[in-house]
């Protein structure tokens, strides 16, 4: 196998590891899919930094919920040599808040990937939302074009 191929793929199981352990509300396994000093950006939410915000910041969006499912829907990796890869991300979450209000969001991640001694984790994640429903309220957005964004592989700005 390529080097490029076994980068992929290492990455491609980095974004699913995160997306298991936000189905199973496992703070501590997700944020460990960050760099120290990594960046989590949710558009309209925060942009916490550094494992200790991240796991605070998600440990309060995650407070809410009975049962999320993070679901994988697309995606596509680009390397930039072998130590360093940006990708982008489409998902689907929907589940039951603890109030009983059913609740949908897609949206989309732009990610930058990096390797550490342990592997591949994420220096920075920016998602954006394009739909959201919950209970009866249903918004959306469209497509977020970020600078220099050309095909959307370079990651946050």
């Amino acid at each position: 196998m390529s080097d490029a191929v076994a980068v992929e793929l290492a990455v491609r199981d980095l974004v699913h590891r995160y997306a298991d352990a936000v189905c199973r509300m496992d703070v501590d396994a997700a944020v460990a899919c960050f760099v120290d000093d990594g960046e989590w950006t949710v558009t309209g939410y925060g942009a916490p930094r550094g494992r200790a915000e991240i796991a605070d910041f998600l440990r309060g969006l995650l407070g809410g919920w009975s049962v999320i499912v993070h679901a994988l829907l697309s995606g596509r990796v680009a390397l930039d040599g072998l130590g360093q890869a940006t990708g982008r991300w489409y998902i689907s979450e929907f589940g039951l808040r603890t109030d009983g209000t059913e609740v949908r969001f897609a949206g989309v991640y732009h990610d930058v990937y990096v390797r550490d001694d342990d592997g591949w984790r994420f220096r920075s994640r920016r998602y954006d939302s394009m739909f959201r429903a919950v209970g009866t309220e249903v918004a959306g957005s469209p497509f977020p074009v970020l600078p220099g964004d050309g095909e959307g592989l370079t990651g946050p700005g």
